[in-house]
């Protein structure tokens, strides 16, 4: 079982109308568009779609609230699974840990592959169910333009008109709280130039990770590390 962190993140109240509307990031597409993408996919709506849903049921529902994520420009949202994503992960079992493959993998092209272990999507489509909730991971205009141009080596240009905040990931989850990040995206995070944030490493939030992430794999449509 998960256990519930120890810290419950940060409460931040309702998104203010300067907040809104929602943008859909870039980096956030590979989870509607690539098959063989490591974690919760959304399948059945356009990416249109989705961040129209998303949009409304933020403005209309007034228990949707902003929670605070590992830095000040990262934002938790917490919203109804309303596209039966199936969760990204699965807990290893004494049952299931021969199943695990492994390989050198990377987010996108212009990233570097690194070490990564997965349950073959083959086996995790029996064992998953659709999950209650939506994690919705923003990040801030500044820091999504602060990134950009490290990643093209340019200067830093902030557009006023890009959305205050957008999702960068979504991770479809039964808990209503952030789970840790892989050890290794920590550590990415650590150099921006590599497609990380730039947020020094927190040495505690590191171990929670690896208790976490010794304990469960991300699923991943990808039988080999040799295909």
């Amino acid at each position: 079982m998960t256990s519930k962190p120890e810290s419950p993140q940060r409460c931040l109240g309702r998104p203010a109308p300067a907040d809104l509307p929602l943008g859909l990031d870039p980096f956030c597409y590979r989870q509607f568009d690539d098959p063989a993408y490591g974690g919760s996919r959304i399948s059945g709506v356009t990416k249109e779609e989705f961040l129209e849903k998303v949009n409304e049921l933020v403005t209309r529902d007034a228990g949707i609230e902003f929670f605070q994520g590992y830095a000040p420009f990262c934002r938790h949202l917490y919203i109804p699974n309303f596209v039966g994503a199936l969760p990204g992960s699965l807990p290893i079992t004494a049952d299931n840990e021969h199943l695990l493959r492994s390989g050198y993998i990377a987010r996108r092209p212009n990233e570097l592959p690194v070490l990564t272990r997965w349950f073959p999507m083959s086996y995790a489509k029996d064992a998953l169910m659709p999950a209650a909730f939506l994690d919705l991971i923003l990040y801030s205009r500044e820091q999504i333009a602060k990134e950009t141009a490290a990643e093209s080596n340019t200067a830093v240009v902030i557009d006023p008109n890009a959305p205050a905040w957008s999702i960068i990931a979504v991770k479809a989850q039964n808990e209503k709280y952030s789970l840790p990040m892989a050890p290794i995206t920590m550590l990415r995070n650590t150099l921006i130039e590599e497609g990380g944030s730039g947020v020094a490493l927190d040495r505690e939030a590191y171990k929670a990770s690896v208790a976490y992430w010794k304990t469960h794999a991300i699923v991943m449509d990808k039988e080999s590390s040799l295909e």
